[in-house]
């Protein structure tokens, strides 16, 4: 019983915390600190005070739009509160140190896709803080754990970065930005051997979204195909789901 209050407080406090990664890094993209500040509308800058900013509950209240202007509050907010709780409450089934880290990087993940998600940039310091909490995750294991984890991070990186300048010396888009690679090779520290099954899976998602969506500017961020893929293994990994290192 124990355990199921812990899950149900890690999730309230997910709602919270994945509020502020994403309005973190909605700020970001427009180049702005993550502390810049109270929270306020994306439109017309008004202060929200605590009332309005309550999780879920706000959103739902105002019907999803802002009640000092009426333009509507972008999804992403409340996408990101509620993805908060899920990461919250899936890493609280494991035990400390895990539990912290997999809260850090499920967090930082979140940032990463509000960010890409807007302006197809992934910040090096969010990909360090995945790649920093992914070896703890892996060291957590054991040395052998860390090993791999740093043989697959230079080994996908190396790889990916020479199919990159193979296709930029073909005069072709490599279709894959540097902070792709960054945080692929980020996570590969926590993924180890499973990385490629996150690669392929990311991979398989992206072009079925691109196809769906033909007619469009087929251009799209590949950050939160990679975001999702990596959480699904990686907590496949963590419940025992196949066998790892």
């Amino acid at each position: 019983m124990s355990g199921a209050w812990t899950i149900a407080g890690a999730a309230v406090a997910g709602l919270a915390l994945g509020s502020f990664a994403v309005t973190a890094g909605v700020r970001a993209s427009r180049f702005e600190t993550a502390w810049g500040g109270r929270s306020r509308c994306d439109d017309c800058g008004a202060t929200l005070s605590f009332a309005r900013t309550i999780p879920i509950l706000s959103f739902a209240r105002t019907n999803g739009r802002c009640a000092d202007c009426g333009s509507r509050i972008d999804p992403v907010h409340l996408a990101g509160e509620v993805t908060g709780a899920m990461v919250l409450a899936m890493s609280a089934s494991l035990t400390p140190p895990r539990a912290v880290l997999l809260a850090v990087v499920g967090l930082a993940l979140i940032a990463l896709t509000a960010i890409d998600a807007r302006v197809q940039r992934l910040p090096n310091a969010l990909c360090a803080v995945v790649a920093m909490a992914g070896a703890g995750l892996a060291l957590e294991k054991g040395g052998l754990a860390l090993a791999l984890g740093a043989a697959t991070a230079c080994s996908l990186g190396l790889l990916l970065l020479g199919l990159r300048q193979v296709a930029r010396r073909g005069g072709r888009d490599p279709g894959l930005g540097l902070g792709d690679v960054k945080l692929i090779a980020g996570l590969s520290f926590w993924l180890g051997l499973s990385a490629p099954w996150m690669l392929g899976g990311a991979a398989a998602a992206a072009l079925v979204f691109t196809t769906v969506r033909s007619g469009r500017d087929r251009r799209l961020p590949f950050g939160p195909f990679l975001a999702v893929a990596a959480w699904i293994v990686g907590m496949g990994m963590e419940w025992g789901w196949w066998r790892t290192i």
